[in-house]
Parts: structure tokens; C-alpha cells; sequence
């Protein structure tokens, strides 16, 4: 791949997070006006900020590219993101924007439910990509389908063209439909993408399949070069045209799995960086999403690429009968 300016530019939504742990279920049931939680803490949530602080602190030079609101949450956002090692050079500081709050109650079994409040204006515009900036990337990560906002569209399509004929990659998480555009809106734009990444679950809804390879034949019949597939704790899986296979899951006790999708995606990012076959790069981004799940937070646990080698070098993987 011809040198490039970036590794990877991160499109798609960042927000603020609040976590809050050890959240009594009195507080939803009871009566009163009090109750005490665990230690509650802010950081950058949404899907392309946490895979840009994870693809970042694994070694790569990525940039965020999208927008914030111009109030204190937007600065510290931008200010959290840099100090993370992300290129910020790229956001775009909006008065029209109101980048979306994210209340995160956290189980006693790491899994989490969301409060979200509403934002609006985060997504970038067509006329915000300045010519000669995404033809400078070596991978466009999209996080994710169905949180673009108002870069749906024509823009999109112009993103990805952009890319693409440059010579870089796409790769593009997915996230539930919560603005209700429906299953089959991204039917055209499938074909601009080198490397798909829904949930099971995600790809459940956007198929109307029940099996993991209809669903990967689905992606690829409408163009899609990869399909991977994430299946939390069985796995994941790989189909294109010429082979298939699943990865299995590293065996964990979960603190926090907010997150470990966009860490499994920046993971996987990362590995093909390297140069990482398909098989490696799936049992990287396994490690990468199960290694996230050990800390509270969404993308503040992953250090470096030593850091989840280590964890794979001590970790058993279960082995899941398909």
C-alpha cells in the first residue's frame, strides 16, 4: 500500500460517557431519593472514539474526523482524545452540534445498559471533507453504520469512493438502529466497503437471517469484499469468497463489556496494519475486545500491542463447537 499520511481516519460518533458501577437496584425500584454508587468517571465513549484512543495506544497514527459542539463538553472530549495519543487535527468545532451525553450503568456481571441523552449535529457534512484529506489514509473506519447522523447520503457514498479510489481500505462497524432507518439502508454501500464488522445481532436485523454464514452470503452478495462477524462469547467469524472460519473466544471474567466491540474492530485494524493474515488478525481483535472488558470504561484499559500480546501469551481461549 503507497505511503500514506495517516493510518487511520475514524469517522463516525463520539460522545461523552459516564460510567457508573455498583449501581443498587433499589435506585430503580425503591422509594427513596438517595443512594450511593461505585466511583463514577467520564472518558470518550461512542463507537469511532473508542476505536480511535484504542487504535492509537496499539501504535498507529489515526486521526478523529467528525464533529464536537463548541461547549466544555466538546473540549474535553478533544483535549481526552489527544492526550490519548489520537490526531485531532481533523475535528470540526460546530455551534450547530450537540455532541450526545451517555449515562453507562455497569452490572455486577460486566454487562452495562445505556442512558442516552440526545445530541444532535455530530455527524459530518459533505462539505466538511476538504479534498485531500481522505485520500490520505491507508484504512477509513466507519463507527459506525447507523450512527452517521448527517453524513447519510450522498456524503457517505463520497467518503468512501474517496478512499477507495486512493487506494485505502473501509471498514465499517454497525451499531443498532436507533434512528429507525431501516434494515436495507445501507444496501448501496456495502459494495464500497473492504472489511464488515456487525454484531450478530446487527447483522440478524439488517438480514432477516438466523445463521452467521447467511448473513456473511448476504453482505457479500451486496458487495461487501469481508464479512466478520462478532459473537461476544462465541466468538466471531470470517467469510468471504473463498474461505470461511470462526475464531474462538479468550476465556474472561468481565469487569466492564462496554466497548469490546469497537476494541475488537480496532484490534483487527491494527493487525492488518501489520500485515497479519485474516486467521491472526481475528485472534488479535478477539484478545483486543475480551483484553478491554478487564477495565471499566470503554476504551481507557488497552495500553499498547505488548499489552494484549501478553494477555494472549496467558489466556485460554474456549474452544466453541459451530
Amino acid at each position: 500500500m503507497a505511503e500514506k499520511k495517516y493510518d487511520v481516519i475514524h469517522i463516525g460518533e463520539v460522545n461523552q460517557d459516564f460510567t457508573v458501577p455498583e449501581v443498587p437496584e433499589e435506585f430503580f425500584t425503591g422509594n427513596g431519593d438517595t443512594y450511593t454508587c461505585g466511583i463514577i468517571t467520564d472518558s470518550v465513549g461512542g463507537d469511532a472514539g473508542n476505536q480511535s484512543i484504542c487504535v492509537a495506544n496499539l501504535g498507529d497514527h489515526n486521526a478523529f474526523f467528525g464533529r464536537l459542539d463548541c461547549s466544555y463538553t466538546g473540549d474535553r472530549l478533544a483535549a481526552i482524545l489527544k492526550a490519548q495519543g489520537v490526531d485531532t487535527s481533523l475535528i470540526v468545532r460546530s455551534e450547530d452540534c450537540r455532541t450526545p451525553k451517555i449515562i453507562v450503568n455497569v452490572r455486577k456481571d460486566g454487562s452495562h445498559r445505556f442512558l442516552c441523552g440526545k445530541g444532535g449535529g455530530y455527524g459530518l457534512r459533505k462539505e466538511d471533507i476538504v479534498p485531500g484529506t481522505l485520500d490520505q489514509t491507508r484504512v477509513l473506519a466507519i463507527g459506525s453504520l447507523f450512527v452517521l447522523d448527517t453524513l447519510e447520503g450522498e456524503g457517505l457514498e463520497y467518503a468512501l469512493k474517496t478512499c477507495r479510489d486512493a487506494g485505502g481500505i473501509v471498514v465499517a462497524d454497525m451499531t443498532y438502529d436507533i434512528r429507525g432507518l431501516g434494515p436495507r439502508f445501507y444496501d448501496d454501500y456495502y459494495r464500497y466497503i473492504d472489511y464488515l464488522v456487525p454484531s450478530w445481532d446487527e447483522a440478524s436485523y439488517v438480514t432477516g437471517e438466523e445463521y452467521e454464514d447467511r448473513m456473511a452470503d448476504f453482505f457479500l452478495d451486496k458487495g461487501a469484499g469481508n464479512v466478520i462477524i462478532k459473537m461476544g462469547s462465541r466468538g466471531s467469524y470470517f467469510k468471504n469468497r473463498n474461505k470461511n472460519f470462526y475464531a474462538d473466544p479468550f476465556e474472561v471474567n468481565p469487569v466492564d463489556t462496554t466497548g469490546c466491540g469497537d476494541n475488537f474492530t480496532a484490534g483487527f485494524i491494527h493487525a492488518y496494519l501489520k500485515g497479519m493474515t485474516d486467521e491472526a488478525c481475528l485472534q488479535f481483535a478477539s484478545a483486543a475486545g475480551a483484553l478491554n472488558s478487564l477495565g471499566l470504561g470503554a476504551s481507557s484499559y488497552i495500553r499498547s500491542e505488548e499489552m494484549v500480546l501478553e494477555f494472549m501469551r496467558k489466556t485460554r481461549q474456549r474452544h466453541i463447537a459451530h
